[in-house]
């Protein structure tokens, strides 16, 4: 992992972007969102880490759509091009939208570290949560606190998250320097 890479600050004003759904072609931009809670998660067809969550998202997204949150996963690995994702996804069974972030501009703009690492943004436009899905580990393979969940909980209790930030885990986003 590129240790220069810091993740936005909890506070922080989530970057506005545009990027492309692989699945349906359309464009999806993250302000077009305002006012609803928004959890990007950033994602890997070919990652094991990411893929541990994939059935966990399926399950959640339908849920989260029926109280106006979103689910965006973001594919920003440089050495995944759109087809790639598009297969890996039908392969995995996970639904869009999966945005395409060429040359990783999204991750690089929130300091995005592995696949998965979450960001929720909340209904203001802010940063609310920022890490890991949950405690998993590779000493621990079963979770005991899901801070995604806690996270998501809390925002629609009108309270911030606590915790608010943890540790991003998971395989480090596959970049391009040049």
């Amino acid at each position: 992992m590129d240790e220069t890479i810091i993740p936005l600050p909890v506070g922080s004003e989530a970057p506005d972007f545009e990027l492309l759904d692989v699945l349906s072609g359309e464009t999806v931009r993250l302000s077009g969102l305002r006012g609803a809670i928004v959890v990007l998660n950033f994602w890997s067809g070919e990652c094991a880490w990411s893929r541990l969550y994939d059935e966990y998202f399926s399950q959640r997204a339908p849920r989260w759509a029926q109280q106006d949150i979103w689910l965006l996963h973001i594919s920003s690995n440089a050495n995944e091009d759109a087809n790639d994702i598009a297969e890996a996804a039908a392969e995995l069974g996970v639904a869009g939208p999966i945005l395409h972030d060429v040359g990783h501009t999204v991750a690089d703009a929130y300091g995005a570290q592995t696949t998965p690492h979450i960001f929720v943004i909340a209904p203001d436009g802010r940063i609310a949560y920022q890490g890991a899905v949950d405690d998993r580990r590779f000493g621990q393979q079963e979770a005991t606190i899901n801070y995604l969940d806690n996270a998501i909980g809390a925002l629609l209790l009108g309270v911030d998250p606590d915790p608010a930030e943890t540790p991003a885990y998971g395989c480090a986003i596959v970049r391009e320097y040049g």
